[in-house]
């Protein structure tokens, strides 16, 4: 395998993975939320990782 395809998908799987984290962080702090629990930690931190893993995911063309 060339490099250049090893490396777009490292990130291409990264991104993903880091993307599917943050939905599911979503999720937590959703459901925190309706139990009136704290939910703005969770929430900011899952806004993070699903703006990383798209990033990552649009980033990986540039690998190809």
């Amino acid at each position: 395998m060339k490099k250049g395809k090893s490396s777009f998908l490292f990130i291409s799987i990264l991104g993903i993975l880091i993307f599917s984290a943050g939905l599911c962080m979503l999720g937590e702090s959703i459901i925190q939320k309706i139990d009136n629990g704290n939910w703005f930690f969770i929430g900011t931190i899952a806004l993070v990782l699903i703006n990383a893993g798209v990033c990552l995911m649009i980033n990986a063309k540039n690998y190809r």
